[in-house]
C-alpha cells in the first residue's frame, strides 16, 4: 500500500490528538482526585462504587443511632448519679429524725424541710431532657414524667396544717429500642416506675417525719423503703452500664467499618496521585516528542507533494 503525504499528516494528527487526550485526562484526575468523571469511563469501578457508598450511609446511620444511644444512656447515668446523693442525703436525715434526743421542731424545721427540698431534686433529676425529650417517659418523650400533687391535709408535730403528697407518673413503661447493625437491638431507655418509687419513700419519710403524732416506727418502715428503692435503682444503674458498654462496643466496630470502607472507595474511585503525577510529566515529555516528530515529518514535506 502507498503511504500518501496525506496519511503522513493525518497520522500525525491522530498522535497528536491522542496524546492530548491523554494529558487532560491525566490533568482532569489530579485536578478533581478522582479517577474518572462518569460512570461510562469505568463500569466496573463505578458500580462498586455506588454500592460501597450505599453501605456507607447504612454504617453512618447505625453510627449516629450508636451515638445518640449513648448520650440518652450518659444522661440516664447522671441522673442515678444525682438520686444516689439524693438517697444518701435522705438516709442520714431519717437517721437524725430517729434520735430520741431531737425535739418535733428540729424534726419539722430542719429535717422535714431539707427532706422536702431533696424531694424537689428527685422529682427535677427525673424530668432531665436529652435533645429536649423527657428521658423517662417512655414512648411518651414529650410528656414531662413526674410532678408532685397535694392531698388532703393533716397536722405536723407544730401544729401546723400541711399538705400530703403524691408523686404522679405520667409516662409510660414503653422499652425505646435502637438498632446499632443488621441483627443489634439495643434498649435505650429506663421505665420512670423506679423513680417514681424512690421520690414515694422520700415523700414517706418526710411526712414519718413530721406528722403528729410523731411514731418512730413509721418511719422506721420509711427507711427500710426507701433502702429498698434505693436497691432497685442501683440494679437498673447497673444495667444501663451493661448497656452502655455493649454500645460503646459497637460503635467502636462501626467506627473499624466505615474507615475500611472509605479506604476501599478510595481505592475504587480517588486518583493515586503520585502516581498521576509521575504519569503526567512522562505524558508530557510523550507529547513533546509526538509535536517535534510530527513536525518534522510535515516540514519536510514540499507544499506541492502536500496537496498531491
Amino acid at each position: 500500500m502507498r503511504i500518501t503525504n496525506q496519511m503522513m499528516v493525518n497520522n500525525a494528527i491522530r498522535h497528536i490528538s491522542d496524546s492530548q487526550e491523554k494529558t487532560s485526562k491525566l490533568q482532569t484526575q489530579i485536578s478533581t482526585g478522582k479517577q474518572f468523571q462518569n460512570a461510562s469511563e469505568d463500569p466496573v469501578n463505578a458500580s462498586l462504587g455506588l454500592s460501597l457508598r450505599s453501605n456507607l450511609r447504612t454504617v453512618e446511620s447505625y453510627v449516629n443511632n450508636a451515638e445518640n444511644t449513648n448520650d440518652w444512656m450518659l444522661a440516664t447515668d447522671y441522673v442515678f448519679t444525682q438520686l444516689e446523693t439524693v438517697s444518701t442525703r435522705a438516709t442520714n436525715l431519717v437517721m437524725r429524725g430517729l434520735n430520741d434526743s431531737l425535739n418535733n421542731t428540729a424534726r419539722v424545721t430542719s429535717l422535714g424541710t431539707e427532706l422536702q427540698t431533696l424531694i424537689d431534686q428527685a422529682v427535677e433529676a427525673g424530668n432531665t431532657k436529652q435533645n429536649d425529650q423527657y428521658i423517662f417517659s417512655g414512648y411518651k418523650v414529650d410528656t414531662k414524667p413526674f410532678s408532685l400533687v397535694k392531698g388532703a391535709t393533716f397536722l405536723d408535730t407544730m401544729g401546723n396544717t400541711v399538705d400530703s403528697l403524691t408523686i404522679d407518673y405520667s409516662g409510660d413503661t414503653n422499652a425505646m429500642q435502637r438498632r446499632l447493625g443488621p441483627d443489634q437491638l439495643v434498649t435505650m431507655n429506663v421505665p420512670g416506675t423506679p423513680i417514681e418509687t424512690f421520690i414515694a419513700s422520700l415523700i414517706k419519710a418526710k411526712e414519718a417525719m413530721i406528722k403528729d403524732p410523731y411514731n418512730a416506727n413509721s418511719l422506721q418502715t420509711a427507711m427500710a423503703e426507701l433502702q429498698s428503692s434505693l436497691d432497685t435503682l442501683s440494679q437498673y444503674r447497673t444495667s444501663n452500664g451493661a448497656r452502655m458498654r455493649q454500645v460503646e462496643s459497637a460503635a467502636d466496630f462501626l467506627a473499624q467499618v466505615t474507615a475500611e470502607t472509605k479506604s476501599l472507595l478510595s481505592k475504587k474511585e480517588d486518583t493515586n496521585m503520585a502516581e498521576a503525577i509521575a504519569s503526567l510529566s512522562n505524558q508530557k515529555v510523550t507529547f513533546e516528542a509526538v509535536l517535534d516528530v510530527s513536525q518534522r515529518a510535515i516540514s519536510g514535506l514540499s507544499l506541492f507533494d502536500y496537496l498531491k
